[in-house]
Parts: C-alpha cells; sequence; structure tokens
C-alpha cells in the first residue's frame, strides 16, 4: 500500500511539476507574442512616419516648382529619388513620365562635392544644359508637379 501511495503521490507531484512548467510557457508565450505585437506596431508607426514624410516633401517640392521656388531640373531630380521610395510605379504615369526623362537627361552633371570642383566653364556648360532641358520641358513639369502636388497619395495603398 505505501508503495502506491508513493506512486501516487510521485504522479501528482510530476503533474503539478508540469502544470508549473506549462504555466511557465504560457506566460513567456504570451510575453513573446506582447513583444512582437509592439516591434510590429513601432515597425508599422515607423512606416507611416516615413511614407507621411516622403508625401509631405513631394508636395512641398512640387508646391515650390510650380511656385518659382525652386529650378525645374533639381526639383525633378529630388521628386524621382522621393518617388522612387514611395511608389515607383507612379513614373509609369503619362504626366509623370517627364520627371523620369529629366533625372535621366541629367544624371551625368556632376552633384554636391563634384559640382564645387568643376571649372567656371565646366559649370556654365552644364548650367545652359540645364537650361535648355527646362526650357524644353517646362510645361510638362509643372503639370506633373501640379499632379503631384494635388496626388491622392493617402488613398494609395500602402
Amino acid at each position: 500500500m505505501t508503495v502506491t501511495y508513493m506512486l501516487i503521490s510521485a504522479f501528482a507531484l510530476t503533474c503539478v511539476g508540469l502544470l508549473v512548467y506549462i504555466v511557465y510557457l504560457l506566460r513567456k508565450s504570451k510575453q513573446h507574442k506582447q513583444k512582437d505585437q509592439e516591434v510590429s506596431e513601432a515597425y508599422a508607426a515607423s512606416v507611416l512616419k516615413q511614407r507621411t514624410y516622403l508625401i509631405d516633401s513631394i508636395r512641398i517640392i512640387s508646391r515650390g516648382i510650380l511656385e518659382e521656388q525652386c529650378p525645374l531640373a533639381e526639383g525633378c531630380i529630388r521628386i524621382k529619388v522621393l518617388l522612387d521610395n514611395l511608389s515607383p510605379q507612379l513614373h509609369q504615369q503619362d504626366k509623370l513620365t517627364v520627371i523620369e526623362l529629366v533625372y535621366a537627361k541629367t544624371e551625368h552633371i556632376p552633384m554636391l562635392d563634384a559640382w564645387k570642383h568643376l571649372s567656371a566653364e565646366e559649370k556654365r556648360n552644364y548650367q545652359q544644359e540645364l537650361q535648355a532641358l527646362e526650357q524644353q520641358h517646362a510645361e510638362a513639369i509643372r503639370a506633373a508637379a501640379k499632379l503631384l502636388r494635388d496626388y491622392p497619395f493617402e488613398q494609395m495603398a500602402h
């Protein structure tokens, strides 16, 4: 009879031990889920913040183009990079292809520090090239800027 009681006690202790271990695992799993949820929410907030920044920047540059506060070619270059990060398929819209075109035709022009190291004559040649490009595509660039300024980005799928 003692052996039976000992076996029952050992079995009961084993069950209690397993129950404690199960509760421990459930709590740990719940903590992991909560941490994963927090990470997901933080990531979603970060993505939304980045998206908002890109949209705001595109609209600001578009307004700058329309209000003649930003050179047309420079605006196209900046908007192209922003659109690439926000929604690359927008370049395919007929009214926005001019942005891609201007960007492609200005890729060879040195920027930032490289521009500073150019001679005055080289700068003048590039500036003339930019002016000609801007004159040739001014109307299309302004139309693209107007479209982007008013574009319903918030309705786009993320």
